[in-house]
C-alpha cells in the first residue's frame, strides 16, 4: 500500500513538474548560457570552480581575439568582425533538506532550476538531477554528466536496481533516473563501460575526457598548496608524524566500525584521520576529525598512505602515486548486497586486505607494491594529467557553437 501510494506521489509530482516547465519553456528563450547544477552539498565544488575559471579565461581571450581582429577590420575599410559570445555562466548548488518544511522549499528552488536549465544552451551536471532526468527538454539542449567520482569500484545507478543498496526500478522508470544525457564524462575506457551501464546510455556518449579535479590534486592550482598550508597551521601535531588518511565509503543504514582502525593504528608514530562520507552518522572521536571545510582531496594530498574500502577517492589518491590500501572486512557481504565493478582481490591483491593489522604491517615494514598501484592507475585513470579541465571545456565550447 505504501509502495503504491510513494508511485502515486511520484507520478502527480513529475506530472505537475511537467505543467510548469511547459510555460517556462514557452516564454523563455535560450541564451549564451552554460547552467551547472548539484544537490552533492550546498556549495560550489571543486569541479565547477575549476570549469568555470577554464569557460571565463577562454571566453575572455577569444573576446580579446575578436576586439584586436575588428581594429584591424576596421583599419582595413572591413567592418564584418565576429560577435562578442557573452557567456554567461550560472551555478546552483543545494542539497535536498531534511524535514517537510525543508523539501516543501526545495520544491520553488526547482522551479528555479527550471528556469535556468530552459534559458541555458548547456548544462552540467555531477549527479543525478530530478529536473534534468524527469523532464522533457528543448531538442538543442546539451547535458554533460560529469559525475562526483573519478571512477566507481562499487556498482550504483542501473547496475543496483532493486538491490538493497540500490533504487527501485519502478521509482527510477517513473523519475526516469539518467535520462536525457548527450554526453557523459570519465577517466578511462574501462570507467566509459562502467558508466554505459550505470547510465543506462549508449556507450558512444560516454567519452574520456578526465574529471576537473584531477587537475587540482596533481597540483595545476596552487590553491591546493595554501590549503594544505592552513591545514597544518590549523593541526600543527600532523607535522610531527607520517599520516594515515582512512576514508570508507557510506553504507546505508550502517555506522562504520572505526574502532578496529583506531586501534590498530601506533598512535605515538602515525597520525590517524578519518573522512566519513557526508551522510555518515558514525561517531567519531575530534582527534581524529579534520574540519570539512578541506576537502578529501586536500587531505589525500598531505597523508603520506591512504585506506579506504569501495569508495572513489581511491581512483584520485592513484593519481598521486601514494600507497593505497583497501581495508575490506565486508567484502562479501558488500559484493552481495550492492557489487563491485572491480575485483579488488585481483587486480589489487597484495594491498586489499580483510584484516586492518595486514595494512598497518605492510606500511610498518615499508613493502608496499607500487607495480600493482601504477597498473591500477593506467588501467583506470588514463587522464591523470593538468588537462581534463582544458579537455571538458573544449567539448563544451564545441557543442556551444
Amino acid at each position: 500500500m505504501k509502495k503504491n501510494f510513494t508511485e502515486i506521489v511520484l507520478y502527480i509530482a513529475r506530472f505537475c513538474m511537467s505543467i510548469i516547465y511547459f510555460f517556462i519553456k514557452l516564454f523563455t528563450r535560450q541564451k549564451n548560457k552554460i547552467t551547472m547544477l548539484s544537490r552533492q552539498s550546498d556549495n560550489i565544488n571543486i569541479d565547477f570552480s575549476l570549469l568555470k575559471e577554464e569557460l571565463e579565461s577562454l571566453a575572455k581571450n577569444e573576446c580579446d581575439f575578436k576586439e584586436k581582429e575588428k581594429t584591424i577590420n576596421t583599419s582595413s575599410g572591413n567592418n564584418n568582425s565576429g560577435n562578442n559570445r557573452n557567456l554567461e555562466i550560472k551555478i546552483l548548488c543545494r542539497r535536498i533538506p531534511k524535514g517537510l518544511c525543508g523539501k516543501i522549499k526545495y520544491c520553488f528552488y526547482i522551479i528555479k532550476c527550471m528556469y535556468h536549465i530552459s534559458t541555458s544552451k548547456i548544462c552540467i551536471i555531477d549527479g543525478y538531477n530530478i529536473a534534468i532526468s524527469a523532464l522533457k527538454h528543448k531538442k538543442n539542449l546539451e547535458i554533460i554528466q560529469i559525475w562526483h567520482a573519478a571512477g566507481a569500484i562499487k556498482k550504483f545507478g542501473y547496475q543496483v536496481l532493486d538491490k538493497k543498496e540500490g533504487r527501485s526500478s519502478t521509482v527510477a522508470k517513473i523519475m526516469r533516473m539518467h535520462a536525457n544525457y548527450t554526453c557523459v564524462t570519465c577517466t578511462s575506457e574501462e570507467t566509459r563501460k562502467i558508466y554505459s551501464e550505470a547510465f543506462n546510455t549508449d556507450i558512444e556518449k560516454v567519452k574520456v575526457l578526465g574529471m576537473p579535479r584531477i587537475d587540482y590534486i596533481l597540483g595545476k592550482n596552487n590553491e591546493i598548496n595554501k590549503n594544505i598550508e592552513e591545514i597544518y597551521k590549523e593541526y600543527p601535531k600532523l607535522k610531527e608524524k607520517k599520516t594515515i588518511l582512512y576514508v570508507p565509503t557510506f553504507r546505508k543504514d550502517k555506522e562504520i566500525d572505526i574502532n578496529r582502525i583506531i586501534n590498530a593504528v601506533n598512535a605515538k608514530k602515525y597520525n590517524l584521520i578519518i573522512r566519513l562520507h557526508p551522510l555518515d552518522k558514525t561517531k567519531i572521536e575530534e582527534e581524529y576529525i579534520v574540519d570539512k571545510k578541506y576537502s578529501t582531496s586536500d587531505l589525500i594530498k598531505l597523508a603520506d598512505y591512504v585506506i579506504t574500502d569501495y569508495s572513489a577517492i581511491a581512483f584520485e589518491t592513484a593519481t598521486l602515486n601514494k600507497p593505497l590500501f583497501f581495508y575490506v572486512y565486508d567484502i562479501k557481504k558488500y559484493a552481495d548486497n550492492r557489487g563491485l565493478n572491480i575485483n579488488l582481490m585481483k587486480e589489487m591483491n597484495s594491498s586489499t586486505k580483510e584484516n586492518i593489522e595486514d595494512i598497518i604491517e605492510i606500511i610498518e615494514n615499508n613493502t608496499y607494491d607500487y607495480k600493482s598501484l601504477e597498473q591500477f592507475k593506467n588501467k583506470y585513470v588514463q587522464t591523470a594529467d593538468t588537462n581534463n579541465t582544458e579537455r571538458i571545456v573544449k567539448y563544451i565550447m564545441t557543442a556551444l557553437a
